[in-house]
């Protein structure tokens, strides 16, 4: 990132680009500001910022180029030309080698190869290479390799650069917007140029292939590239498996470039696919909504064919078509697989007028699902038109979800409504619409990140209107009502508020707010102990001291896995520096606190909320004030201001205060009831400083698959966002080439971070029904006492110390065992 000034374009050779001048005073003089709120706008730039450009240009006349950040300040450059195998070091010549790429900084005489397969560059680090290889959040091996899409970050030595794929116009691109198995546009992108085509009120479709057998992605990829080499000028992208292409025109063009799309896929011998065109229209801030339609069509059509296909029909258009081949009359491809016009022809759910959503809410054939966008105060900040633009993108998720025979309609500003089937569980659908949405990117107006949750609820013998009206008031209450604040926290917090809300009386209800906090305290030290437990290789202990010894002793840190022999999944790809820290021969921060507490707890088989909080506050310290991404949340959580004399801290001692008043006094109904309003707001404010956990998502993973190039995988898990146990069951394709296991997560997937929660929580069934469970205690050698996160159901589970982090096995050596 270079500054305003730097448009992208290519330099002079020989040439630099010198620092943009700071201005003193005013924020005009920042350098790079525009840049920054691009970068900083996340995959809804489209939605944030007035879209007046396109992120993609197609094929140019230039080279891909890696831009050096020197340190004197000024940008150079490294043209990747000509197009095949290059190499890279510090000087021209070495021996009888020739590298014909030359950067001072990047110290090592033999550093790196990099080669184009055909569809992307490759970065190799040598055998011979004496200094560290970075490409993204991956360091190299020697030997290894790693493919660079446009705006990955390069670091070889002292060199730091970022790679420039020419097909792009901007140099930095909104987060979610390259597809990383091809380098081409991913669904943000094709939002992107989606956005800007209606911004300009031009014409235009997506067209769509994808695969017709499930489970196909490398098809998919290749697809891609295929309709690619078809169209080089043209927006090409990969949304969830499918290729699209942008096409600008009416539904003539669309139809016959949707014919050449399928015909280049099959000439390529990639198997069926199904393959439409879909019409865009609308405003630019709906561009979302008409991407999300377009795809849920698309796999509508493939899931048809492909049960047609089961019944022998696509059999018999082979032969027939086979036998018209003999004749010499058989026709195009597109013959057998004919293209379909996707907006109007395979909507399974029907959007319809506000009047006749509230009618058919009436009838007892139908169960009603109203869905409420939180934080509204704080999206209206973003712009006037944000709220309107989601509710439309939530309507296009909802219909995705709901099946056949759904009306779907906005009735409120934001607040949208299903009548379903009742055949359907209107439950189940609901919480797949929250885990979606909780999935998507965050909204971001280049300042504050701001979480996509949602709160929904059945309607009964209630105005489906009146009541939306009430839901709109109160999630777009600033102050926060209790039943719109939990919609995109995990299930151990989120689940105990409706626990709350559902009861049927004012001390129950009572009770389950005092569960709610310590809910809170305890999923916060669940995941700071994990956090500080998960490490690299077993650092080696001074007798039974328990304080690790020798370099790297404070582990990986957050999300880098749970160390040799256990389950979690390491390597720089997984998450920050930790809680551990580098170490230095020594323990690592926090470390004899730590061994303090469990020392004084290790007999008990359960933590009281005092000192779970206790636990909470021991672990957060030992993150300090370094850059982790579990240390940076736990900082935003426990050191908010909720007001101008009240901390996170300060809520929680006046909630303890109370909660061991009702548990050891004399309580009324009348008097529960009387304090009631004073708790829910208590609980109101607790929930509200919690919006930082909003950003990640508790998972259990079931199973992992590489994708084409081995980069990619895809992951696929149980997302625990909302107040259900079961979960929804969702596919992610994420790039690390790191392995998961099957285990319970704290994931951010955009970034990479995955935090293992094992041995802390666990999904288990021992009644046969599965279920969240928590450890009462910190993990010890044999049988462990375990609850479920909200129930409170108590079953035993062993724990073997051999598939614990390392850290933890010195706890346990440091403890006797």
């Amino acid at each position: 990132m270079t500054g305003g000034r730097d448009s992208g374009g290519d330099l002079p050779v020989g040439e630099s680009v010198p620092p943009a001048p700071v201005e003193a005073g005013g924020p005009e003089g920042a350098p790079g500001a525009e840049l920054r709120s691009v970068a900083a706008g996340g995959a809804t730039l489209w939605l944030t910022q007035a879209p007046g450009f396109s992120l993609w240009r197609g094929e140019v006349d230039a080279p891909d180029r890696l831009r050096i950040e020197g340190r004197d300040g000024y940008l150079h450059e490294l043209r990747l030309e000509p197009v095949g195998a290059l190499r890279l070091g510090r000087v021209e010549r070495v021996g009888d080698e020739r590298n014909e790429l030359v950067y001072p900084d990047v110290a090592s005489r033999l550093a790196a190869s990099l080669r184009h397969d055909g569809v992307r560059w490759w970065l190799r680090r040598r055998e011979e290479c004496s200094v560290p290889v970075q490409v993204g959040a991956r360091h190299l091996a020697r030997g290894e390799e790693s493919p660079l899409v446009h705006g990955t970050f390069v670091c070889v030595g002292g060199m730091r650069a970022t790679f420039f794929d020419r097909r792009y116009a901007a140099l930095s691109v909104p987060a979610g917007a390259v597809d990383p198995a091809t380098g081409l546009l991913a669904r943000a992108g094709l939002e992107q140029e989606c956005a800007s085509l209606l911004a300009r009120k031009g014409q235009g479709a997506l067209v769509l292939l994808r695969p017709i057998e499930a489970g196909a992605p490398s098809r998919a990829a290749a697809a891609l590239v295929a309709v690619h080499r078809l169209w080089p000028d043209r927006p090409v992208g990969d949304a969830d498996g499918t290729a699209v292409v942008l096409v600008r025109g009416g539904a003539a063009e669309a139809a016959a470039a949707a014919r050449q799309a399928l015909e280049a896929a099959e000439a390529a011998g990639l198997g069926a696919f199904a393959c439409g065109y879909f019409t865009i229209a609308g405003e630019a801030d709906v561009a979302g909504r008409e991407v999300e339609l377009g795809l849920h069509a698309i796999a509508s059509l493939a899931a048809e064919r492909e049960r047609g296909a089961s019944l022998g029909a696509e059999r018999e258009r082979g032969a027939s078509l086979a036998a018209e081949r003999e004749r010499g009359t058989a026709g195009a491809s597109s013959a057998s697989t004919p293209v379909a016009e996707l907006r109007d022809g395979t909507a399974s759910a029907r959007f319809a007028a506000p009047l006749e959503v509230i009618e058919a809410s009436r009838s007892g054939r139908r169960a009603t699902v109203l869905f409420g966008i939180e934080e509204q105060s704080a999206l209206g900040g973003v712009g006037p038109h944000v709220i309107g633009a989601l509710a439309q993108e939530l309507a296009a998720v909802v219909a995705t979800h709901a099946g056949a025979g759904a009306l779907i309609a906005p009735l409120a500003p934001g607040v949208v409504a299903a009548c379903v089937p009742r055949k359907a569980d209107p439950a189940v659908m609901a919480s797949a619409v929250q885990c979606d949405w909780h999935g998507r990117p965050p909204i971001l107006d280049g300042r504050v990140e701001h979480a996509r949750t949602l709160s929904w609820e059945l309607l009964h013998d209630a105005d489906a209107g009146a009541r939306a009206a009430e839901i709109s008031r109160e999630c777009g209450d600033p102050h926060g009502v209790l039943s719109a604040l939990s919609g995109g926290l995990p299930y151990p917090i989120a689940g105990r508020v409706r626990a709350a809300i559902g009861a049927s009386s004012a001390i129950e209800r009572v009770k389950m707010l005092f569960d709610v906090l310590e809910g809170t305290w305890r999923f916060i030290a669940t995941v700071l102990v994990s956090a500080f437990f998960s490490g690299g290789s077993a650092p080696p202990t001074s007798a039974r001291s328990g304080v690790p010894s020798g370099p790297g002793a404070g582990g990986a840190g957050a999300g880098a896995g749970a160390g040799a022999g256990g389950p979690g999944a390491g390597g720089p790809a997984a998450g920050g520096a930790g809680a551990g820290g580098p170490g230095a021969g020594g323990a690592p921060p926090g470390w004899s606190a730590l061994l303090d507490f469990h020392g004084r707890t290790r007999t008990r088989d359960g933590l009281a909320l005092g000192a779970w909080r206790e636990l909470a506050r021991t672990a957060a310290r030992a993150f300090g004030d370094r850059d982790d991404p579990i240390g940076s949340m736990a900082r935003e959580v426990l050191d908010v201001k909720l007001s101008h004399n009240q901390t996170f801290e300060t809520l929680s001692n006046l909630m303890q205060a109370e909660r061991n008043q009702f548990a050891h006094g004399h309580y009324t109904e009348a008097r529960a009831a009387a304090d009631l309003p004073d708790f829910e707001q208590m609980t109101r404010a607790l929930l509200r400083a919690q919006r930082p956990l909003c950003a990640w998502t508790l998972v259990t993973v079931e199973k992992t698959e590489p994708d084409l190039y081995g980069d990619l995988q895809t992951v696929e898990f149980i997302d625990h966002t909302g107040p259900y146990a079961s979960g929804t069951r969702r596919r992610i394709g994420l790039n690390s080439p790191v392995r998961l296991s099957n285990v319970v997560y704290l994931a951010r997937f955009r970034e990479g971070l995955m935090l293992p929660l094992e041995p802390m929580v666990r999904r288990l069934a021992p009644d046969d029904r599965f279920d969240l469970y928590w450890m009462d205690h910190l993990p010890r050698p044999g049988t462990c006492h375990m609850s479920a996160v909200v129930a409170g159901r108590a079953v035993k589970a062993p724990c073997d110390p051999r598939r614990t982090p390392p850290l933890l096995r010195a706890m346990l050596d440091a403890a006797g065992g």
